[in-house]
């Protein structure tokens, strides 16, 4: 089977659904030699560059200056993709950005990732143009996919419920943290002189990777919450919040400047897919205060980095928080600051989560995903070569 992959909506590889499709391309780049399926990118040269870094068989075809805006890449995807997609001779196409980016009508089988419907529960998350697409046009482009996968039972539900999309329809393949990327320091006193090295944080820290975008990602409640932590706190700690700059980045740029521990909140900005295991294994605390995630696969990766992780309890998080992990609401910044004093004051306490999280990150597998994956292209494929 020969599938293309439009890369539009990825961000290049700098945001979670490009580290999804990254992680899903190494797996497929391993299978190629004996697995019958071959593979093709579509998208411009700085993401073949990322993507298919270090991988062997995967191709690539060129599409330069498709994605200018996501209204160009929406009217391209509408009126070049469909050739372009006889022209190569795909057997199916796969959209891993399909929430963001889709085509209406292709003459193959057509599966894609619809990761969330953040735009139905976030109204402020974007202008009247991206809201009245995402409201109005995307849950039509989606209905006429032939499989929608997606990351947790919670964005099912959404898509069931907003979308109208049956449930034999939608195949929920969780994601993972790589367990051989993120994994538990060796030492971790060499782990935090490296950081202190590398990005001069010669303090504990509390961590949060995410690009920084107001209000739903939520940076500002955690950086009130750190301001009355560190009022409270024996030990002067940091608040390092690596991520680039989005949708009303400035307010929470804002915030940090108004708190009285300002010189203590750090933005390092986007960082290098080889530092961020060593950031998670140097972070005495993780927290992901969104207040919407489809997943939130930085929770895994940090505990699989053996660091303990709170989070809010907002969507998809106490699915894929587990059990064990200590929450808050997202609107509660006080509460936050109780948790993070609770957790940081509490050695056997942080030990017990450490211990916990390990397990429960173990428990998911991108091997099962990449599986997953596949089973659908050809169950997909075979439905639509019967209908045809």
């Amino acid at each position: 089977m020969f599938i293309g992959i439009p890369t539009f909506g990825t961000d290049h590889g700098k945001s979670g659904i490009g580290s999804y499709l990254r992680e899903l391309l190494v797996r497929f780049d391993a299978l190629m030699e004996d697995s019958g399926y071959t593979f093709e990118l579509v998208g411009p040269k700085e993401d073949a560059d990322y993507y298919l870094n270090g991988l062997k068989h995967i191709g690539w075809y060129a599409v330069e200056d498709a994605d200018k805006n996501p209204i160009h890449n929406f009217f391209w995807n509408q009126a070049k993709l469909p050739p372009l997609v006889r022209q190569r001779g795909y057997d199916l196409v796969f959209f891993p950005a399909a929430n963001r980016r889709l085509s209406g009508r292709l003459n193959c089988p057509t599966v894609g990732t619809v990761h969330d419907l953040a735009v139905l529960h976030i109204k402020e998350k974007y202008d009247f143009v991206h809201s009245f697409f995402n409201r109005k046009i995307l849950p039509h482009l989606i209905r006429r996919l032939d499989h929608v996968l997606t990351v947790s039972e919670f964005s099912k539900n959404d898509i069931m419920r907003f979308v109208a999309v049956q449930d034999e329809k939608i195949t929920v393949t969780h994601l993972a943290a790589d367990q051989n990327r993120f994994k538990p320091p060796v030492d971790l006193q060499a782990v935090r002189e490296d950081i202190a090295k590398r990005f001069g944080y010669d303090k504990p820290y509390l961590l949060y990777i995410s690009r920084l975008e107001h209000p739903g990602k939520n940076h500002v409640n955690l950086i009130k919450a750190f301001s009355l932590a560190r009022d409270a706190m024996d030990e002067p700690f940091l608040l390092v919040l690596p991520g680039p700059d989005k949708e009303r980045a400035e307010e929470i740029h804002e915030e940090a400047a108004r708190s009285p521990y300002a010189k203590d909140i750090r933005f390092p900005g986007f960082v290098d897919w080889d530092d961020i295991p060593l950031l998670y294994q140097g972070a005495s605390l993780f927290v992901l205060p969104s207040r919407f995630e489809g997943f939130g696969l930085p929770v895994l990766e940090a505990m699989a980095s053996a660091t303990p992780v709170v989070t809010s309890d907002a969507a998809s998080l106490v699915e894929i928080g587990g059990p064990q992990t200590p929450r808050f609401h997202p609107d509660d910044y006080q509460g936050l600051a109780t948790l993070l004093l609770d957790l940081l004051q509490d050695r056997e306490k942080q030990e017990s989560l450490v211990k916990a999280n390990l397990a429960w990150a173990a428990s998911f597998s991108w091997e099962r995903t990449t599986a997953l994956t596949l089973q659908s292209f050809q169950t997909t494929y075979s439905t639509y070569e019967r209908r045809h």
